[in-house]
């Protein structure tokens, strides 16, 4: 259990992870009963400490801060860093499972800066010196940095450091990272010893807190970075592969199948020294370990021990001298094995030693040349606003679960959003629709299929026709919620939505094999009605366990049933159950449309029960789109774009905001022929997000606060897919769109081709 942390856990806050039987216990539907839902889940979420409501607001990073600032990742190898290039998430073998680091952020102070729970967690480099006056050591992290990408075009992280001028080291040391298609991770590091530069002699340092895992929990994706304590079962150095591998074996408590991984560490060269030691800091060591390596390499005399192995949680550090050239310039690299035993990580590890940067980097680079080749970008001329466009398909691509179709809304762990949201996908989708990807959204919505509780695939814990409210990349259920009214009608807008970009067979084809899907959802939801005011019956929305009755599950609940009543149609299904789904549908219309209130020209939220994930007002903007609900002539929506323009742009000057790309995209569509006051408002709003809630390498978070100075900033689950999402497809509408562009050199190119690179990085 983390030391000093209270309980709690979910998407979108805390709000979503407390009692599964509360949510069970909606009016009017048949469900099962609440005695369903696992207790042991229940119990870990008590016993975790992953979830602290006093941490900043309870709405979001209510487990911790999130502590990424760039990402890498091609496919299997997901990775996270920091401002200061430390790894603190690493996800394999795919982006929903499992985080293999061991890093756990407790809070932000009032600049936004985080601290981690020890200082020994996470995987990252140092160096240690020598000069006439001694030897010395720093970790890179301590030192001020820079950091961007290689090129736009891919998910190179690119991060700078240099040594404090007090210490008068003048030296620069550049780490460039990238994960391959095979699921290797490599860091090429090169060191410039400036002009009279006292340092003699030097050595690269790399220490790997990692917490190799192979479970999960069904309904509760903590196993793999709150409850660490189960993991991380072997270290040991290989001498004959210059390597220290970490291994797990065991079960999968989600699945119940047999599972293991392991992950090789080794330099490119002879290493200078190694450490398998016990983690110095976490209480869960076991007793009688070697010392951590950590503490060797940072304190005098830094000189790592030597020992070859450790059990329970260990850590692995291994260092490797360099050798400066006429000009003070030096390279090696550190590469990462990922595989399911050791033996084969090893072979990874070798695969990678043998292969050159060079190579690595121009197969990363058509990697991503390959998948960004088809797309279209925003025709602006803001280039920040590009930049941006460019890294949400990049973040898309590194979301899509290998084999299975599903898409993750994060890969990060605080919070554990490596999960696949319907609600998140149907818009994910239209972006990767428009963009050509139909193949993908095709696997995406037989997913979907696959997933739907059904008399197939039968759930102890909610009624045919719908999703659990996140499921992991395998279809497991992956949070606590059974299942949300809103996400229903939105997954039958998904499986609908998608038929439009297809034509003759395929489109037939494809409708066939996902309309049973859509006949469950809309029987269920002609059932699920409120017999006295004509709207949909109580249930959690948007990921709140609290069952309510509001505008945001009526919408999407009339959306989905108007895309039911056109798949119909298309099919040429005209049953008796087709006749009743259109008279429901009529029924919920005159429901929605009592809510308008004409003295503040737009309509009244209902009952919402603290939904705090609509811009501060109703629904967000869907009632504009996806909904559309009246045509954007009508007086009821010009009253409605009014209203949703007046909540974000208070939103945008409050202390804090999440999903304002919500109403800006509703706004886009409501003001397709704008006049030049909201033309203005669309571009000077994208404008902004793009510049102030984006991190400086343009990810942005699920929320963003404001810091000292009145600085706003994302705070949570950066890169997060689905805001990422929203604010392309808004800035398509706004700008129209144009083929994607390529731009001309990288940074790692660049500095071969001018010899700041050592030529042992640039061969």
């Amino acid at each position: 259990m983390r030391p000093g942390r209270a309980a709690g856990g979910g998407k979108r806050a805390g709000r979503a992870l407390l009692a599964v039987a509360t949510a069970l216990a909606y009016a009017a539907i048949p469900v099962p009963s609440a005695s369903a839902a696992p207790p042991s889940s229940l119990q870990a979420l008590t016993e975790s400490g992953c979830y602290d409501p006093t941490q900043g607001n309870a709405d979001y990073e209510a487990y911790g801060p999130t502590d990424v600032n760039v990402q890498a990742g091609a496919g299997k190898v997901t990775v996270g860093e920091n401002r200061a290039g430390t790894i603190t998430v690493f996800k394999y073998p795919n982006p929903s499972f499992y985080n293999q680091v061991k890093y756990f952020a407790l809070s932000r102070d009032a600049a936004g800066r985080v601290s981690a729970q020890f200082p020994n967690e996470g995987s990252f480099a140092g160096i240690a010196y020598r000069t006439r006056a001694g030897r010395g050591f720093a970790w890179l992290r301590d030192w001020p940095s820079v950091q961007r990408y290689d090129s736009a075009d891919t998910a190179v992280p690119v991060t700078t450091y240099r040594s404090p001028a007090r210490l008068g080291l003048r030296l620069r040391v550049t780490d460039t990272d990238l994960a391959m298609p095979d699921g290797t991770f490599v860091r090429q590091l090169w060191v410039k010893r400036g002009r009279r530069s006292p340092v003699r002699g030097a050595s690269l340092v790399y220490f790997e807190n990692f917490n190799p895992v192979a479970t999960r929990l069904q309904y509760l994706p903590i196993a793999d970075w709150c409850l660490t304590q189960d993991s991380d079962q072997h270290a040991a150095y290989d001498p004959r592969a210059r390597a220290v591998v970490h291994s797990w074996q065991g079960t999968d408590k989600a699945s119940g199948a047999a599972t293991s991984v392991a992950f090789a560490f080794g330099w490119d060269r002879a290493d200078a020294g190694h450490q398998v030691g016990g983690d110095g800091r976490d209480p869960a060591t076991q007793p009688s370990q070697p010392p951590d390596g950590f503490d060797q390499a940072s304190r005098a005399p830094y000189r790592l021990g030597g020992d070859g192995s450790a059990d329970g949680q260990a850590t692995g550090t291994l260092s490797t001298r360099l050798r400066f050239d006429r000009r003070g310039r030096a390279a090696a690299r550190l590469a990462i094995g990922s595989a399911t035993n050791a033996a084969a990580a090893v072979h990874a590890l070798g695969s990678a030693r043998r292969t050159s940067f060079k190579r690595q980097m121009r197969t990363v680079a058509r990697w991503w040349h390959d998948w960004l080749a088809r797309t279209r970008l925003p025709a602006s001329a803001d280039r920040r606003v590009v930049a941006v466009a460019k890294r949400t398909l990049i973040t898309v691509r590194l979301a899509m679960v290998p084999g299975t179709g599903a898409i993750v809304a994060s890969a990060d762990t605080q919070g554990p959003y490596g999960e696949d949201w319907i609600r998140d996908g149907a818009f994910i989708n239209r972006l990767l629709d428009v963009n050509g990807f139909a193949d993908a959204v095709t696997a995406h919505n037989l997913f979907y299929a696959r997933v739907q509780t059904s008399a197939d695939n039968p759930s102890p814990v909610r009624p045919p026709g719908n999703w659990t409210m996140a499921s992991y990349g395998d279809g497991i259920d992956g949070a606590p919620i059974p299942f949300e009214i809103d996400e229903t009608g939105l997954g039958i807008w998904a499986l609908w939505d998608h038929d439009r970009f297809l034509a003759g067979r395929a489109a037939s084809d494809y409708l066939g094999r996902v309309y049973p899907a859509i006949v469950r959802a809309a029987d269920f939801l002609t059932q699920c009605q409120d017999p006295i005011t004509g709207l949909q019956c109580s249930a959690s929305e948007d990921d709140n366990y609290t069952p309510s009755q509001s505008l945001h599950g009526a919408e999407t609940v009339w959306l989905g049933l108007k895309s039911a009543l056109a798949a119909a149609h298309a099919t040429g299904d005209k049953s008796p159950r087709v006749a009743t789904w259109g008279a429901r549908l009529a029924r919920l219309d005159k429901a929605i449309a009592a809510l308008y209130d004409p003295a503040t020209h737009s309509y009244r939220e209902g009952n919402a029960a603290g939904n705090a994930y609509n811009v501060d007002y109703g629904d967000g903007g869907w009632l504009l789109w996806p909904v559309e609900y009246r045509p954007f002539g009508d007086a009821t929506m010009l009253g409605e774009a009014g209203a949703v323009r007046g909540a974000l742009d208070s939103s945008l000057k409050g202390p804090h905001g999440e999903y304002e790309a919500k109403a800006l995209l509703g706004l886009a569509h409501a003001w397709s022929h704008p006049t030049p006051d909201q033309a203005a408002k669309l571009e000077s709003t994208l404008r902004y997000m793009a510049r102030a809630l984006t991190t400086s390498t343009g990810l942005f978070g699920e929320a963003w606060r404001r810091f000292a100075g009145g600085r706003p900033a994302p705070v949570e689950d950066m890169p997060h897919v689905w805001e990422h999402s929203l604010f392309y497809l808004a800035a398509l509408e706004i700008d129209g769109s144009r083929p994607y562009w390529f731009q001309h050199g990288d940074l790692w190119r660049r500095a071969c081709r001018s010899g700041t690179a050592p030529p042992r990085a640039c061969r």
